[in-house]
């Protein structure tokens, strides 16, 4: 009786424990159930379908599609608008990603110092960010107009003879939506250097002062090195964000002139308009699997980088 007494006791509290730990698993689970089933209803079951489509000779409007395998992948790369859209992704990026890089960290470094009214500079810098696209577009367009500003101060310097809309002409088009997306994400990534830069010890600084380190030294010696993993973040997020620009154009070019703007988000966008998804839908596999390819590369690159530093 003594020793069935004594076994009850234990055999109830290791099954309260089984079910208080398996509460725990559960827990974070039912908190995250919401985010899940958002990511999976507005993000997973459209790349899946998109692979569907892609290997499909689709008809939205009949709501039925035979299967070609990979014809539509076959024919995008045959299709010289979809070189040109993919070339210009590739001037896009390396137009946006050096400036994303470190104009944002000279910003954060300015702004990081104990100085009064830095406050002020702060939200200044970051009011782009929370400025609506369509907003900022249309003053982009007023600015970059034949009689703005920007056209004055180009004709002044010398570099145009005559007044001119940088988004009219297909040599400049994409620099001066460049500078759009460029001007719109600049608070942002400084917030990010910027938590980076609080991050680092005064003492550092103070010791490489000691040495007799100069501001410029201290910056490339101290300050980059340690800001590699904020660099790697801002890097990976300018390239899937620069891959897929799509709204600065559609509001200010529209993919012209003569396609200098034409990326492969409005190369996907205009395949979509004429109903023609399933070439839409390869052509927005291509671009994923580049986005995803391009981020690794980053990343590693980056890793690489730090690892020497490191070392």
């Amino acid at each position: 009786m003594n020793k069935e007494n004594i076994a009850i006791p234990v055999s109830v509290t290791k099954t309260k424990a089984v079910k208080r730990k398996n509460k725990n698993l559960l827990t974070p689970w039912l908190f995250l159930l919401p985010s899940i089933i958002v990511l999976g209803t507005f993000l997973v079951i459209p790349i899946v379908e998109a692979f569907h489509w892609s290997l499909l000779d689709y008809k939205i409007i009949a709501g039925t599609g035979e299967f070609v395998g990979l014809a539509n992948f076959k024919e995008i790369f045959t299709d010289t608008t979809f070189w040109l859209a993919l070339w210009n992704t590739i001037l896009f990026l390396i137009i946006v990603l050096p400036l994303n890089i470190f104009l944002p960290m000279i910003l954060a470094v300015l702004v990081n110092q104990a100085i009064k009214g830095v406050s002020t500079f702060r939200i200044l810098y970051y009011l782009p960010v929370v400025t609506p696209m369509v907003v900022a577009a249309l003053m982009w367009k007023m600015l970059y107009s034949q009689s703005g500003p920007i056209s004055s101060i180009l004709v002044s310097l010398g570099l145009f003879d005559n007044p001119t809309n940088l988004l009219v002409e297909s040599s400049t088009a994409l620099v001066a939506v460049s500078a759009i997306t460029v001007w719109k994400g600049l608070g942002y990534y400084m917030i990010i250097y910027l938590a980076g830069l609080q991050s680092i010890s005064k003492d550092v600084y103070e010791s490489a002062e000691i040495d007799g380190a100069n501001a410029i030294q201290k910056f490339w010696r101290i300050t980059v090195p340690m800001l590699t993993p904020s660099v790697t973040l801002v890097s990976v997020m300018t390239i899937i964000a620069g891959m897929k620009v799509f709204e600065e154009i559609a509001l200010t070019t529209g993919g012209g002139p003569a396609g200098a703007t034409t990326t492969l988000v409005m190369y996907i966008f205009n395949k979509f308009m004429s109903l023609d998804v399933s070439i839409a839908s390869a052509a927005g596999v291509v671009l994923l699997l580049l986005a995803i390819g391009a981020s690794l590369l980053q990343m590693k690159l980056t890793s690489s980088r730090e690892d020497d530093l490191r070392a």
